[in-house]
């Protein structure tokens, strides 16, 4: 194993870390205010990140996948909250600053999935 791809499962590992714990501090504010893709989607980026930074030891492309689909399905369900909770409240001028930090929550395991992928390419040098 190269020692970038050391460097990319660790530093998702270790964002995996933060997610569960992001999820597992969420779970006690869940209300009635939120919504199902937003449940989903906290749940599912919370409960797989570090699972898949885990077996891409030895299963990289597979991991690599499901971290790349991980991100739409996540960007889905948090902007999804953040577009219905600024109707409710009727607080349009937030919502470009929530989606802005869930776009880029969303986007790190979509990069982690994409240098996995990278990483799993042959060396090829002449």
């Amino acid at each position: 194993m190269r020692d970038r791809t050391k460097v990319i499962i660790g530093f998702g590992s270790i964002w995996g870390l933060f997610a569960f714990g992001a999820m597992l501090f969420s779970s006690f504010t869940i209300g009635s205010n939120d919504s199902t893709p937003e449940i989903v989607a906290i749940i599912l980026y919370g409960i797989t990140i570090l699972p898949s930074c885990i077996l891409a030891i030895w299963f990289r492309k597979y991991a690599a996948m499901w971290l790349i689909a991980l991100a739409p399905i996540t960007a889905f369900g948090f902007i999804y909250q953040v577009i219905t909770q600024s109707s409710i409240d009727k607080a349009y001028g937030a919502m470009a600053r929530g989606i802005t930090f869930f776009l880029i929550t969303a986007a790190i395991p979509g990069l982690l999935g994409m240098f996995l992928l990278r990483t799993e390419r042959p060396n090829i040098t002449p």
